[in-house]
């Protein structure tokens, strides 16, 4: 079945983006942690990474079996946004999820999400953990996910260290990538080489995301919205911990 997200509103994302103006402008302090209002909307490569991670990480034998997709299985979330991967994977009976952003709104709005508009799932654990603060470990996880983090050169960066931990330790990575992201091809893909992982990004057919968008968080012309949901290109890689290591 369908489960339910919450998003900013347009008059809350122009209370974000303002807050994370008067940030950049040296202001006072105010309810952004780092300055980043993009978490509190959907973006196209998490309904992406949502779909892959339940019909292609399965536990499920045989249909026979009175299992759920995910059980016995744990996911680590980064980047969680509005929580529509972990979300997922509560619907999909993980035994345990740890969703994770660096800033405190989009966990706020998950933890509304699934108190409110999503009862009798899995329960999902929020954390606040800053991708790009690598001295800080990640929480132990089978399967960590990460969708749409690479607008920025740093984050995508991060990631690649991220993902190099969380296969050194064994766990499985599924990043998701909608078109444009900064962060990706020059910063992610050449990090992630230089580590020594073997991966690369598989085209899949997603779909754009709809709604109010304030135009600094995501500009008219971004291919990632439109008026109603069409088909987009969305690029996910899936990091196996026992074929992804160079030895």
């Amino acid at each position: 079945g369908p489960v339910s997200i919450l998003e900013a509103t347009a008059s809350l994302q122009d209370e974000l983006v303002d807050m994370a103006l008067a940030m950049e402008e040296d202001e006072v302090p105010n309810q952004l942690q780092s300055g980043d209002p993009y978490g509190s909307v959907l973006w196209p490569a998490a309904s992406s990474i949502s779909n892959y991670l339940l019909t292609n990480c399965s536990q499920m034998k045989s249909n026979a079996q009175n299992t759920t997709l995910l059980e016995g299985l744990s996911i680590l979330e980064l980047g969680t946004g509005t929580g529509l991967v972990s979300l997922a994977a509560s619907l999909g009976g993980a035994s345990k999820i740890i969703a994770t952003d660096y800033e405190q709104i989009p966990l706020k709005l998950l933890n509304y999400a699934q108190k409110k508009l999503n009862k009798g799932l899995t329960h999902i654990e929020t954390v606040h953990l800053d991708l790009c603060d690598t001295k800080t470990k990640l929480p132990e996880a089978d399967i960590v996910v990460a969708a749409d983090i690479m607008y920025e050169p740093v984050t995508g960066r991060a990631m690649a260290h991220r993902a190099l931990e969380a296969l050194q330790r064994g766990s499985r990575v599924l990043v998701g990538d909608s078109p444009g992201r900064a962060g990706r091809p020059a910063f992610f893909l050449k990090e992630l080489y230089r580590l020594g992982v073997k991966g690369e990004f598989v085209s899949t057919v997603g779909q754009t995301c709809s709604g109010p968008r304030n135009d600094l968080i995501c500009s008219k012309d971004s291919p990632s919205i439109s008026t109603v949901p069409k088909d987009l290109e969305v690029a996910i890689m899936d990091l196996d911990p026992r074929c992804s290591l160079s030895q």
